[in-house]
């Protein structure tokens, strides 16, 4: 069934109405409580299943919240299919079982839990300047998405915590990140979040991985631990917050969250490390320079090196008004990635008085570009539950697969798409 951007907000605010005056909320396999009507359980797409069980949940603590979300997120992520878990093995060669990093597809030498973190991106002048960031280009995967009034902000993620640097400045929380990290039950660490962040993990039972948030919906608040740089005398106070792995686990710990995870799957499907496998893309275009614009002031662009097969990031500059490459001020260098991947959604604000904070619909998918090797993928991406992993595509209906390695991912308006560009 086709759904229109106007209907989607209509039902997405209606229900977020209905949420807030009904205290729904859910358990077991975290879907919609069976508080919602009839109609619009058809319209979320809620099975009846989900709805029983929620009607007969109870209360928890939040001491408990925290161990029951380990408990549950176990036997949801073991279930959901996640991509990356069934890959090939060489003809007449018995491979040792499949076991990757899930957010690079190397060899997995970590049980830690994944922990993403929200990085302000903000560069409209010399005082409301949060480049150039510290830590993000230690991220094993940089997720890039528009989020009220043109701007964009990174969510950083790590394989483990103690890979994470110095990183920042850190800011507030949005749901479309979010959604990407409930199905891998990761730790979210930010300060503060929207409204609608926090309907999501009120109604997902999110609050035992959620640090820094607002209590909204009567959510237990678990604060985040950070620090101050006074980085330039012009900069603007709330863009001068940072923290760091020893923080983020003091936090952690103070919550009653455990930082280690047995992921069974990877967030995306790569190159299988066991064979050495590499995709060249082979007779794919050729695409060596991409430009992303995710609205007139936040733009961002790559340019690919044939020499170590890495795309070399840069970023437009709404306080110079032109491109300069994104470096990471810890190491003074520039970002690279093995993979970019580009994926175009119905974005737009809220219902409502939302501040122009804007909501995906993850449930329509949309266009997918995966460039790596110097080349060029077509297809499409799904996620049709916040609580199922994104999957991308071919235009073929097979799996894409990336390279070994960091990657870029961006969630673009589609009505950016015009400006969207690669050669």
């Amino acid at each position: 069934m086709k759904i229109s951007r106007r209907s989607v907000l209509r039902y997405t605010g209606l229900t977020a109405a209905w949420l807030t005056l009904t205290g729904c909320a859910p358990t077991g396999n975290a879907s919609l409580g069976g508080c919602l009507p009839g109609w619009m359980k058809k319209v979320l797409r809620v099975p009846s299943s989900d709805a029983s069980s929620a009607s007969s949940s109870a209360a928890s603590s939040v001491a408990s919240s925290a161990a029951s979300s380990e408990a549950a997120a176990s036997s949801e992520l073991a279930a959901s299919s996640l991509p990356g878990v069934e890959q090939p093995e060489a003809a007449g060669s018995a491979l040792p079982a499949y076991d990757a990093d899930p957010l690079t597809g190397e060899a997995r030498s970590t049980d830690g839990r994944i922990v993403g973190v929200m990085v302000n991106n903000i560069c409209n002048s010399e005082r409301q300047n949060a480049r150039p960031q510290r830590g993000i280009g230690s991220a094993d995967l940089l997720i890039e998405s528009k989020v009220e009034g043109g701007i964009t902000r990174f969510c950083a993620l790590y394989s483990n915590v103690n890979n994470i640097p110095e990183i920042g400045p850190i800011r507030s929380g949005r749901d479309q990140f979010l959604q990407l990290l409930m199905p891998w039950n990761a730790l979210y660490y930010h300060d503060g979040e929207s409204i609608f962040c926090t309907q999501f993990i009120h109604v997902y039972n999110y609050s035992g991985l959620n640090i820094g948030g607002k209590n909204y919906f009567n959510t237990p608040v678990h604060p985040h631990v950070a620090h101050r740089i006074k980085r330039n005398e012009n900069v603007a106070y709330e863009h001068t917050e940072f923290t760091s792995a020893k923080e983020i686990k003091q936090a952690a710990a103070d919550a009653g969250i455990g930082l280690t995870y047995p992921y069974e799957g990877t967030f995306f499907r790569f190159a299988d490390y066991r064979t050495d496998a590499v995709n060249d893309l082979a007779d794919a275009p050729s695409a060596r320079s991409i430009l992303i614009t995710h609205s007139a002031s936040y733009k961002t662009s790559f340019a690919y090196n044939s020499w170590n097969r890495n795309y070399k990031m840069s970023m437009y500059s709404n306080r110079t008004k032109k491109f300069e490459a994104a470096v990471d001020e810890l190491t003074g260098k520039q970002l690279t990635f093995a993979n970019v991947v580009v994926c175009f959604a119905n974005i737009a604000a809220y219902a409502g008085d939302s501040h122009d904070v804007q909501e995906v619909q993850y449930v329509e998918g949309g266009q997918a570009y995966l460039f790596t090797s110097g080349g060029v993928q077509t297809g499409r991406w799904e996620k049709d539950h916040p609580t199922h992993p994104i999957r991308l595509y071919t235009d073929a209906g097979e799996e894409m697969t990336l390279n070994r390695g960091k990657t870029y991912f961006a969630l673009v308006d589609n009505d950016e798409w015009s400006n969207f560009s690669y050669q």
